[in-house]
């Protein structure tokens, strides 16, 4: 991981099996010569560091699986970012030396900072909205915090903006309250890499 700041491919070339298969955090998959052509060094005006923090080993024979956290830091022109990175390697042995043949890369989702928003605007979303007739979703504002719940299992709901909102741990889902200009109602929205699950208000 110090190599990839430093920009040194010599350390992914040796490590590397010339035919290993990378998933990277877009989802697509890449190789070994695209992987090494990323290795740079850090531009003028960004300063950073990885850290391997949580690994797991297991091996099997002549095979064996490493899944760590990539903890990075980066500074980029004096603002600071912190971003983790849940990494799976699994290593082949040929003859004395071990190989990368697969790799597995995705980017831990977390959540923005909340913002403040007016009570008020909160107690427009509240009501029940449902999927279906035995689907059901209950909004609530309790001491100007907004409150989503579902089969008995409440949840606090954290703005990114007025109108958007998330669940404290849960990275990978925005809730949206939308207006229907026909009836003056609210949809809630769980939308889920850019798929959207759509909640109608019915009171």
């Amino acid at each position: 991981m110090d190599a990839v700041a430093s920009g040194d491919k010599s350390v992914w070339d040796a490590t590397l099996h010339d035919s290993c298969v990378i998933g990277v955090e877009s989802g697509s998959l890449t190789t070994k010569s695209e992987i090494l052509k990323e290795i740079v060094p850090l531009v003028k005006g960004c300063v950073g560091m990885t850290k391997v923090i949580d690994p797991v080993l297991k091996q099997f024979g002549n095979t064996a699986v490493l899944t760590y956290v990539a903890d990075e830091y980066l500074e980029l022109y004096h603002q600071k970012m912190h971003t983790q990175y849940r990494q799976a390697n699994t290593w082949m042995k040929f003859g004395n030396d071990w190989k990368i043949v697969l790799m597995q890369v995705f980017e831990i989702p977390k959540n923005p900072p909340p913002i403040s928003v007016d009570p008020n605007v909160l107690q427009k979303y509240a009501g029940t909205y449902e999927l279906s007739s035995y689907r059901k979703a209950f909004v609530t504002v309790e001491n100007g915090k907004l409150f989503v719940e579902k089969s008995g299992n409440k949840k606090q709901l954290l703005a990114q903006t007025e109108s958007v909102f998330f669940r404290a741990g849960d990275g990978r889902v925005d809730i949206l309250f939308l207006k229907d200009e026909s009836n003056g109602k609210f949809k809630m929205i769980e939308r889920r890499e850019g798929e959207d699950l759509v909640w109608k208000q019915v009171r």
